[in-house]
């Protein structure tokens, strides 16, 4: 899809609305005289004035009606109006969507063995993150197939980083401050735990009135979100980046996607191939411009002055995560390919 990568990456830009019931208005759009409505999911908002959202759907839904003769209309529920990740997915499996923009908490709950791409400390950079997707795409298409879902793209959504409103430098401060824990994220609870921490388990949209309320003091998660969530005005301190990259994915229910006209299934599919590249970059340029933007905000700590220690935290971790997320095999392949980039 040309603009799924693009809306993947900016994704958490957005401030998220959540809600338990799929609602119309502005930000449901399409034709009930269409044959077919295909329903996306996405966290980011119709209305964006850095990304022109609204656009490039407007173009995307044009482009379908043209080339199926006005028998396909996109029908998209924009600023998270139909719910968390986790909401989402509930709705696609009993059908109230077709499918949904989602980062690696989403992606979990379709297909558990993708988040060995999120295991803690394990890919670092966008380099090996490339080459690991690259070389077990195939693998995870079929997984995702075997599951009900078309891969159609993937995308990044930045770095991982932690932040709080105290210096975070070793493994230890992590047992004095109040982390945030991702309800839906068993990677994110697996570092916490490993860190011997003690995490309070909220939902994405509770995590700022946590924030002013002093229930949590730290988060862990990417510039991106952190910035456009206005989570920094409560919060001190940023660590360079350095527990991995999260990665996502727009995916359409498989039974779904066959019932579209043919010419629709090519132009979804051959869009995500032609385009990815360039806003798989984009991703990661906006990723790096959040970065300098709250290094102006926030005084920025060194974790790896404590390399070791962090590895030891990560380690156990991912090993913890070892036959509940991901077979032990898929680990070694991807340390493998890793070995490579030493």
């Amino acid at each position: 899809m040309r603009h799924g990568l693009l809306l993947l990456s900016l994704a958490l830009l957005s401030f998220l609305i959540s809600g338990d019931s799929l609602i119309g208005g502005a930000s449901a759009e399409a034709s009930p005289q269409a044959a077919h409505q295909l329903r996306i999911a996405t966290l980011a908002p119709r209305e964006s004035g850095q990304s022109g959202l609204g656009r490039a759907f407007q173009e995307l839904r044009k482009e379908l009606r043209e080339r199926t003769d006005g028998q396909v209309e996109l029908k998209m529920y924009h600023g998270g109006v139909a719910g968390d990740e986790m909401t989402v997915v509930r709705k696609m499996r009993v059908g109230q969507l077709d499918g949904a923009l989602l980062t690696s908490t989403g992606l979990g709950a379709l297909v558990s063995q993708v988040l060995v791409l999120q295991a803690p400390g394990l890919i670092g950079s966008y380099p090996e993150l490339d080459d690991v997707r690259e070389k077990l795409a195939p693998e995870f298409e079929l997984l995702f197939d075997k599951a009900g879902y078309a891969l159609i793209s993937w995308g990044d959504s930045g770095q991982i980083r932690i932040f709080s409103k105290h210096k975070i430098q070793a493994p230890s401060d992590m047992q004095r401050v109040r982390p945030w824990v991702w309800r839906g994220s068993p990677t994110m609870k697996a570092f916490i735990d490993a860190a011997g921490a003690n995490g309070v388990t909220l939902g994405l949209p509770e995590v700022y009135s946590a924030l002013q309320t002093g229930m949590v003091d730290t988060v862990i998660a990417t510039s991106i979100g952190v910035l456009a969530f206005q989570w920094h005005t409560r919060l001190k301190t940023m660590t360079k980046p350095g527990g991995g990259i999260v990665v996502g994915a727009y995916v359409i229910k498989k039974d779904r996607l066959a019932e579209l006209p043919k010419e629709a299934q090519d132009y979804i599919r051959q869009s995500a191939r032609d385009h990815a590249d360039a806003f798989r970059e984009g991703g990661r340029r906006l990723d790096k411009q959040a970065s300098e933007a709250l290094a102006g905000k926030l005084r920025t700590i060194n974790l790896w002055r404590n390399q070791q220690a962090w590895e030891a935290v990560q380690r156990e971790a991912r090993e913890a995560l070892v036959g509940r997320l991901y077979s032990r095999s898929l680990l070694t392949r991807v340390q493998e390919i890793l070995g490579k980039h030493n």
